[in-house]
Formats: structure tokens, sequence, C-alpha cells
């Protein structure tokens, strides 16, 4: 089968559509805080704190969520949890409007609006395999892993745009408008649940979640995978909690540096997907993850202590790519090792692993005030690097061939 086969099964074209509206429009969202947060207090703490807000529902709710995705009809979850979604949008739209967005609000709106996600993510991916033949889910994950990711690219590049051309109301207009057509596209889905192998609804969150973690254990490199996420997303990704605060202390004109350098990111992570995606066969193995993260954590480098703003530019670009291109492999090589029944909770923990972000900008943001950005970054760029080495000495030691099961 080609790379694009799977696209043409109609529901597997809806689930992807859903997926990349819903996670756009957040992603999109997370710029239209951070330019209202900007305006009202935005120091480098704070801007650690509103990330931290955003992101600290997957740590909180990505275990309950997958759970939910293995024990009851995902399609309906879907749909409720996008209703959800698209009021929350309106709302934060409306407060905005009204010019009522003082910090404690802002950092209220922000954690509902990653604690829909946070519920929304595993439902949303696991579904795919409820919408192709099992033959067909080989190329259908590296197409749900590269439209994931591509809307995190393009959602934060778009609302870049639209934040010059209309302020942070037109990016939260944008917010609700992607969420309700995720909304409609969610209810063209036609897919039935397909029930699991062992009644869940009889046993208790803890066994449900021991069995996710065992069956991640039994499945390697799904282990290694997941544990090298949480990494990347503490240390790798979040320097995107920091644009802001880097624009303004490269240029005297923050307020175009930052939408560009958000726009760039985004185009950045848009280069890592596709690429990524066109050589999955190739490059899903958890060696060239390793590869990936080490340049990650140049770029980083690169990112925190570049003096002006084209070396600046020129960071955010690789940083886009490096951070998402490691994600996307890494998310490759787990959905086509895990069974579909254990693929709601398997995932979840790899959005727990996400859920490192929140901290990691929280940790960035207190080493930024305290020692500088230069050190920070070059701190988060030397775990990065740590880490990529380790997993590399890893597996040369072993004389891994690491091969990528089939599913």
């Amino acid at each position: 089968m080609g790379m694009f086969s799977a696209l043409r099964f109609r529901d597997f074209r809806f689930v992807l559509l859903t997926l990349v509206l819903s996670q756009g429009g957040y992603w999109g969202c997370n710029i239209a805080f951070q330019s209202v947060l900007s305006e009202v207090d935005g120091t480098p703490a704070t801007m650690g704190a509103l990330f931290f807000c955003l992101l600290v529902p997957y740590t909180l709710f990505s275990i309950p969520a997958g759970v939910l995705a293995d024990a009851f009809d995902r399609r309906r979850l879907q749909i409720g949890v996008l209703l959800a979604v698209s009021v929350l949008a309106g709302v934060c739209a409306a407060t905005v409007a009204a010019e009522i967005a003082d910090l404690p609000v802002l950092l209220g709106l922000a954690f509902l609006a990653g604690t829909g996600i946070s519920f929304l993510s595993p439902v949303t991916q696991a579904l795919v395999a409820n919408t192709v033949p099992a033959e067909a889910l080989g190329t259908a994950v590296p197409l749900q892993a590269a439209g994931l990711n591509l809307a995190r690219s393009i959602g934060p590049a778009v609302a870049g745009l639209i934040l010059v051309a209309w302020g942070a109301l037109g990016t939260f207009m944008m917010y609700a408008t992607l969420s309700l057509a995720s909304v409609a596209a969610a209810f063209a889905i036609r897919t039935r649940r397909v029930p699991p192998a062992v009644p869940m609804v009889r046993e208790s969150l803890t066994a449900q979640v021991s069995a996710g973690i065992r069956h991640a254990l039994q499945r390697p490199p799904a282990a290694l995978c997941l544990t090298i996420v949480g990494v990347n997303a503490f240390f790798g990704c979040a320097f995107t909690t920091q644009l802001a605060v880097r624009a303004a202390s490269t240029s005297d004109h923050p307020d175009t540096v930052f939408p560009m350098l958000v726009a760039l990111t985004g185009l950045g992570s848009l280069m890592g997907v596709l690429v990524v995606a066109r050589l999955s066969k190739r490059i899903a193995t958890v060696r060239h993850a390793a590869i990936i993260l080490g340049l990650l954590a140049v770029s980083t480098a690169l990112l925190g202590t570049a003096p002006t703003v084209p070396l600046l530019a020129g960071a955010a670009l690789l940083c886009g790519a490096f951070s998402i291109g490691t994600m996307v492999t890494l998310q490759t090589i787990v959905q086509r090792v895990v069974d579909d029944a254990q693929r709601g909770r398997v995932m979840s923990l790899y959005f727990l692993g996400w859920g490192g972000m929140p901290f990691g900008a929280l940790l960035l943001g207190g080493l930024s005030t305290w020692f500088g950005s230069a050190t920070a970054f070059l701190l988060y760029a030397a775990a990065c690097l740590a880490m990529a080495a380790a997993v590399l000495v890893r597996l040369r030691r072993r004389g891994d061939s690491d091969p990528v099961p089939a599913t």
C-alpha cells in the first residue's frame, strides 16, 4: 500500500479532519493566550505559569481519558468533548472582547482549554483503528501522526498571522471556528464501537492503567519511546513558552518579531512532519529519534543565545522542525507496535509524557528569571543532548538493530 492509501476510507478521512481542526484550534489559541498575557504581565515566570495551565491537564487527565476511550463509544465521547470545547472557545473570545482578561482569568481559561484537549487527544487517535481495516493500519498510523503534528504546526503559524492582522480576539475567534468545524466533522463519522476484549467497566481504574503500562513494557520499543517523549516534552519543547520573551530581549520591535517567530516555528514543524511522514518506513526507529533529539539540542542552544533577529529566526525554524520531528517519529513507532484493545491507554501514556511540558515551562521560566535566558536554554539543550547520547549508547551496547514491527 502507498503512503496515502488509508485516505481511501471515508471515516478515516473525517477522523483525520477532526483531529487536524481540533488540534489546530488548540495550539492556535496558545498564541492568543501568550499575546494577551504579554500585555497584562509578560514576564518569563508568568509565561511559564500560562503554559503550565495549558498543558498540566495532560498530566492530570490523560490516563482517565485513555481509559474512557477504551471503555465507551469513542465517537460519542469525542462529540461530547468537542461540543464542550466549542463553548469554551466562545467564552475565551467574549472575555477578550469584554476586556476582562486579567491574569487569574487567563490562567483559568488556559487550564480549561488544556483539559478539553487532554480528553480529546487519546479518543481521537484511538478512533483510527475503528475506521480502517487491519491491513491499512500500517499506513493510517503515520498519516494520523502527521496530521496531529501538522495541526501543531499550522495552528500556531496561522494564529500568528491572524494575531498581526486582527489581534488576540481574531485568534480566539479562529479557535471557536475550528472547534465548531471539528464538531461537524465528528458528526459525519459513521464508525461503530469495537468492544474491548476485556469488560473494562468491571475493572478498577488502577487495573486498567496497569494493563496499559504492562502492554507498553511487553511491546518494545514502546516503553523506551514513551520515556524519550517525556524528556523531549520537558526539555525539548518548552522553548515555545519563551518565544515572546526572546523576541523582546533580541529586538526593539517584539510585537512584530514574536508573531514571526511563531510562524517560523510552525513552518519548521510542518517541514519536520512532512519529512518524517515521507520517510517513515526508513527513519521510524528509536535511533533516528535520538539523532533528531540531538539536533534539537543544538538548535535550542542557538535559540537561547542568538544575539540577532536573523539568527533567532533560523533557530526557531530548526527547533520547530526537530521538536515535532522527534515526537512524530516516536508516535509512529508506538502506534505500530501496540494492540488496538490497549491503544487508548497506551496513547494516554504518550500524552502523559507530553504532560511534562508544563513543568518544563515553569522551570525554564524560573531559570530564565534567575540566571538569564542564555543559561536556561543551554541547560535545557544539554539535557536533550544527554538523553540522545544515552539512547544511542544503549542501542549500540545491545547491538539492537532497532526494527519497527509491522502492525
